[in-house]
């Protein structure tokens, strides 16, 4: 028995342990991953540097959809990553300044006081500081504080070393260099002391000004071995200590010192003289060396930690390796230097060549390319190359070419053999870096002005042509969204940042009476034109391969998260986009500065335009036409502003809206239409360019040979344009469900051309232009309105019968009964001011449903057109406000009791009947068109402003009837009689001083009848507005459930003060800033307090004696102001601090000005006193903003300082002014780290 047991106990217990179910981890699935879709190995060289065109996988965060949309947005963009880590970064800017007012104190003593005074004092301030030094350091929160008390003290100490020379105590400049040597020695066992590169890192630049001034003793010669000694030093201490820090900075300033000394001319550095290097092998050798050196040196460090890299990561833009962000730094100094000899063509790309060949070589190595198979190569050829520049006068008598040509040739041909032959090492990312840094050395070298051995740009933009070809085939061929996106910017963006430095240059040497600038890139209007036309091509090749690759340079770096998620869901800134903008722009630019002909100019817009609208129509972008058009018709008419051209615009605007539209929808149609309308508008006004381009001569001949006549006047190009345009639009017209904008722009357009063919003598044209108008109106009339009606009607008797049946019910009751039409009724209701809330379903239900009537807007819209026109013309404003105004009224009055009749509603525009706005919008028109634009029309007869205000009045009470709502329709009417007048008023001031400003008004100084009548109107009835506005807001709050924005009422009271020339200004104001404390409003305050100055300032322009005292009042009120910000922080009312800050600080800056604060020390003052209590209230309420706030306080309060102040002010005063912003310096620094962890919460 206990045999048979046994195998079975066996049995039973290995099935016990056998697992039960499916264990998934047993099971032995097979990876089969995408190799395209792995990550790409990181760049150990370059880092992880913020990339712009970086590919992102399906689901990163800021990919583009095709339809432009973000599916994921990045989680943190650059302003959000500031302000999470932004409050270490505020302490270490203090850290900083403090260390630069400290440094000028030290300088001032030394202007202020004599030798022994000031030596004491700069002792007792170094010891002072290496006292805090040793109290502080060992602390950790205090450390950082403690380490700048120390470097602040050695940078004393050295300027006492310069201020004894300068007093005579060290009578030589020798033994000056010999101290400064000493106390670098000191600074170097100091920073050992306290173990920390920052104190060291001083070291380094005070080594290479020494080096810099060995001139005044030893030459050229000396400031070069002097400043390779100091290198070979400074690298030293970084292998020493091991320190990724003093590496990069020893990297980056070796060579900017050499590029400072290469190109800057002879100059003074307090006593010493700083000598530049001219000897051209001296400086060849020496770059040479240096860089050979720093190639180590970035090779050895390439993993390290460092500044530089952090530094990057605090901007948001990623952690670059320090390889990479030394080297960058060090090329600046390189170029410097290759820039100040690049009339020697051959030497200059000699420096390009061992430049390359040590950091490529460099790069190869971090990359993991074995050493020696690397260096080999590169220093046998550097060897014999330096041999080869040793013995230049026997090379050049030998062969004929001068040792840097050789150098060059050969050095490049070795340089590019090694990279070949391991390109596989080299990542994209390098690749279009390479490009950007060959493009600039490229246009920074090859000559083009022909008046210096150029030849006009045909060999710069031929060279950059081949490199931005081969761009594109890599990006094709290694799938790189990289080099995409450097193919599709590059070409542009250099041109553009080439002409505004250029301009820039030139402005300030002719503020400074200086020599004007003529440019260092001269390029002629055909090589212009072919490489542009070249890299149009090549744009659109690459983006039709590669434009879906997701590349966004909006993704993840913009500001503020809705800014930056609105810039993303437009797709404004995918390359398909930039590929438009961009070239649009480039060409605005380089036509306004002559880079084109007429030729050329209407060729490359006829090419961009052409590839993008194909495009387009091939579904290749994922961007909406409606971008197309905007940037399509805002170049056309800047040109047409400019330069003229108006047939070319013309062809152009017709033939591109109209491809846009046939392929587009139908919501663009109204916003196309328009465009096309404008060049024509424009050429209406007679205007002349401001700028005309040079045609070539046989483009002159064809046009007055064989092309003469009226087949290419502008009036038949116009009438021509419409037809084409029209041929588009109204075979889709009747298909349309919102017909009102397209049919509206199409009337317009064909008013337009037909006014134009008026002007001609062409009886035919103007025949012509007459029945397209008919023919027009007869096809909206027919196929629109009829049918338009029907269907609305059909469509309101369906909501209801839906109702009657129960279909539809309100979101009452269970969950079951909820209704998401109801709710997006009810939501449409809230959101709309014209529509107060309902229990009626069926009204409810109905919101959305209005009634265009086309037939009555077109009437009116011809009436209000004819009446501009004739305003414009004949002038007789008055009379033509009248006739025009009194039959729009009736209009409108018809339609709307007609639409009634139907039980339907009237759409509206920005809370009123279209109609009206329509008929208030014409009647301003008249009034602006009526002092525009006939000669003689003064702005002192303004009889027919007080006919529009009676007009707009009226119109403003039609709309009040049959409406129940009359709180919120009697808002809205109050706004669209203050707004329109308003904008009518600063578009006639702004354009020729047609109408009187505001704040400008004198009411009782003209005609009684022209301008005091008028004015007297105006202002009574802006009172009765104020009056009914604070009647409504009250009876608002205890009728209405809606919040409502303070920013609504402010800004209706700000419009009245503009309007007002005083007392309708001050009740506005006054009952604004009530409204918004009764209903603790702070934004309306926060617009009501500067509308109240205002219109203080408004009555000052006919009260002299109250101008006279308008400054004072203005600083007063700030300085009051700024009292009750502080008062927010006692009484715990912190949403009230924003508002009297901003405030207060405008009336304090704009008070002093106007008191004359500029020219001494009132207003840096007032502006420290303004920082210091911004910046308090943004600790003690622990607010990030108020924080940042007043740094930027302190920093304006500099540069007021130092920009505005006199020259009459006394060094004492100097310093005694240095030592208050540096006391506060400290007391802020202080406070921000004994509160750090509170404020990190923050």
């Amino acid at each position: 028995m206990g045999d048979d047991e046994s195998p079975d106990k066996v049995i039973r217990e290995r099935e016990f342990r056998l697992p039960s179910g499916i264990d998934i981890g047993n099971l032995d699935v097979s990876e089969n991953v995408d190799d395209s879709k792995k990550a790409q190995k990181q760049d150990d060289a370059i880092g992880d540097l913020f990339d712009p065109f970086a590919e992102p996988d399906e689901d990163s965060p800021g990919r583009v959809s095709r339809d432009g949309s973000v599916s994921s947005p990045p989680e943190r963009d650059i302003v959000s990553q500031l302000s999470t880590e932004g409050e270490q970064r505020v302490n270490w800017i203090l850290m900083v300044s403090m260390i630069v007012i400290y440094s000028a104190i030290s300088i001032q003593i030394g202007r202020v006081f004599e030798a022994q005074i000031g030596t004491i004092l700069l002792l007792f301030l170094a010891f002072f500081g290496f006292g805090l030094g040793e109290l502080w350091v060992p602390k950790e929160r205090l450390s950082l504080l403690g380490i700048t008390w120390v470097i602040i003290s050695m940078k004393v100490l050295y300027g006492l070393a310069i201020e004894l020379r300068n007093w005579g105590v060290i009578e030589d400049d020798l033994w000056l260099g010999i101290v400064l040597l000493l106390l670098v020695v000191v600074n170097i066992l100091v920073a050992y002391r306290h173990d920390h590169d920052a104190i060291a890192a001083q070291s380094t630049l005070v080594l290479l000004a020494i080096g810099s001034t060995a001139g005044t003793e030893f030459g050229e010669l000396g400031v070069a071995v002097m400043i390779l000694i100091a290198t070979i030093i400074l690298h030293g201490i970084a292998i020493n200590r091991g320190s990724g820090n003093l590496a990069s900075l020893g990297i980056a300033s070796s060579n900017l010192w050499i590029g400072m000394h290469a190109i800057t001319p002879q100059f003074s550095a307090g006593p010493l003289q700083v000598l530049p290097i001219e000897e051209p092998l001296l400086l060849f050798l020496l770059l040479m060396v240096v860089t050979s050196l720093n190639a180590y040196m970035a090779t050895v460090f390439s993993k390290n930690e460092n500044w530089f890299s952090k530094g990057f990561e605090t901007l948001g833009l990623g952690k670059p390796g320090l390889w990479g962000v030394s080297i960058s730094l060090g090329m600046v100094g390189a170029v410097l230097a290759v820039a100040s000899n690049r009339e020697d063509l051959g030497y200059a790309l000699g420096m390009v060549t061992f430049l390359g060949g040590a950091f490529c070589g460099s790069y190869l190595v971090v990359r993991g390319v074995q050493s020696r198979r690397v260096s080999r190569p590169l220093l046998i050829t550097a060897t014999v190359l330096t041999l080869v520049l040793l013995n230049d006068g026997y090379v050049d008598e030998s062969l004929g070419v001068s040792s840097y040509q050789i150098f060059t040739a050969i050095g490049a041909v070795v340089t590019v053999a090694i990279i070949l032959r391991d390109q596989s090492s080299v990542s994209d990312r390098v690749l279009w870096v390479g490009s950007v840094a060959v493009l600039a050395i490229l246009v920074l070298l090859v000559p083009t002005d022909s008046k210096s051995d150029g030849d006009g740009g045909f060999t710069l933009l031929g060279i950059l042509s081949l490199l931005h070809i081969g761009t594109a085939v890599l990006a094709v061929r290694r799938n790189s969204s990289s080099l995409t996106g450097v193919t599709v910017i590059l070409p542009w963006s250099w041109i553009v940042t080439e002409k505004m430095i250029e301009e820039t240059v030139r402005t300030i040497m002719i503020a400074n009476d200086l020599n004007e600038h003529n440019g260092m890139v001269h390029l002629e209007p055909l090589p212009l034109a072919i490489y542009l036309s070249l890299s149009s091509v090549l744009l659109f090749l690459v983006n039709s391969k590669m434009g879906d690759s997701g590349v966004n340079l909006a993704s993840g770096f913009l500001g503020i998260t809705e800014i930056s998620a609105s810039i993303r869901d437009s797709g404004l800134l995918n390359l398909w986009s930039i590929g438009l903008w961009l070239p649009m722009l480039t060409i605005v630019i380089l036509a306004q500065f002559d880079g084109f002909n007429t030729l050329s100019l209407v060729s490359l817009l006829a090419l961009v335009s052409f590839l993008h609208i194909l495009s387009f129509a091939l579904g290749l972008r994922n961007s909406s036409e409606e971008g197309i058009i905007w940037i399509v018709a805002i170049t056309y008419l800047t040109i047409q502003w400019r330069h003229g051209l108006d047939e070319s615009i013309f062809v152009l605007m017709c033939l591109s809206i109209s491809s846009i539209l046939y392929f587009g929808k139908d919501a663009v149609y109204g916003l196309g239409i328009g465009m096309v309308a404008v060049p024509m508008l424009v050429f209406w006004t007679g205007r002349d360019p401001s700028r005309g381009l040079s045609s070539p001569k046989w483009i002159s001949d064809l046009d007055s040979g064989v092309f003469s006549g009226t087949l290419f006047d502008t009036e038949f190009l116009a009438v021509a344009c419409t037809i084409v345009v029209l041929s588009v639009y109204l075979p889709r017209a009747e298909y349309m469900e919102n017909m009102l904008r397209p049919a509206c722009s199409a009337l317009v357009l064909v008013v337009i051309s037909s006014i134009l063919s008026l002007e001609s003598d062409n009886a035919l044209l103007q025949f012509s232009s007459a029945m397209v108008f008919i023919f027009t109106s007869f096809w909206l009339i027919s196929r629109g309105e009829i049918r338009s009606e029907l269907k609305t009607i059909a469509k309101r008797e369906t909501v209801i019968s839906m109702v009657s049946e129960g279909v539809l019910s309100p979101s009452l009751g269970p969950l079951s009964s909820y209704s998401p039409k109801v709710a997006e009724m009810e939501q449409l209701r809230r959101s709309k001011r014209e529509l107060s809330d309902t229990e009626d379903i069926s009204e409810l239900l109905s919101s959305e449903i209005t009634h265009t009537p086309v037939v009555g807007m077109v009437i009116l819209m011809i009436v209000l057109l004819s009446g501009i026109l004739g305003s414009a013309v004949l002038g007789m404003g008055p009379l033509i406000l009248v006739s025009t105004g009194v039959f729009c009224c009736a209009t409108v009055f018809l339609i709307k009791k007609r639409t009634k009749g139907l039980e339907l509603d009237l759409p509206h525009i920005l809370g009123i009947e279209m109609p009206i706005a329509l008929s208030v919008t014409g009647v301003c028109l008249i009034l602006l068109s009526a002092h525009v634009f006939p000669p003689g029309s003064s702005p002192r007869l303004l009889l027919d402003m007080a006919v529009a205000c009676s007009l707009i009045l009226v119109l403003l009470m039609v709309s009040l009837l049959e409406h129940k709502n009359l709180i919120d329709r009697i808002s809205i009417a109050i706004d669209w009689f203050v707004i329109p007048l308003l904008l009518t008023r600063l578009i006639g001031g702004a354009l020729v001083g047609a109408l009187p400003l505001p704040f400008t008004v004198e009411p009782f100084d003209g005609d009684n009848l022209e301008w005091t009548m008028p004015w007297l109107l105006l202002e009574s009835i802006l009172v009765l507005c104020v009056i009914l506005g604070f009647w409504i807001e009250g009876k608002r709050s205890n009728v209405s459930s809606r919040e409502m924005d303070g920013f609504g009422s402010g800004a209706r009271s700000l419009a009245i003060v503009m309007m007002s020339f005083g007392p309708a200004g001050i009740l506005a104001a006054s009952s604004s800033a009530v409204q918004s404390v009764r209903t603790s409003r702070p934004s309306e305050l926060g617009i009501a307090l500067p509308s109240g100055v205002l219109a203080i300032f408004a009555l000052s322009r006919w009260n002299e004696s109250l101008l006279d005292w308008f400054g004072e009042i203005l600083l007063i009120s700030g300085i009051v102001v700024m009292i009750g910000c502080a008062f927010t922080v006692v009484l715990r009312l912190p949403k009230w601090t924003f508002t009297l800050a901003a405030n207060g600080h405008i009336f304090v800056i704009s008070g002093a000005i106007t008191v004359g604060m500029v020219g001494n020390f009132g207003l840096p003052v007032l502006m420290i006193l303004m920082s210091t209590e911004i910046w308090i209230i943004g600790i003690l309420q622990l607010r990030k903003g108020f924080r940042i706030w007043g740094l930027a306080d302190l920093v304006a309060a500099i540069v007021c300082f130092l920009v505005f102040a006199s020259g009459d002010i006394g060094q004492s005063e100097i310093l005694l002014g240095m030592t208050v912003l540096a006391v506060e310096l400290g007391v802020v620094a202080w406070l921000g780290l004994v509160n750090q962890d509170e404020l990190l919460k923050d």
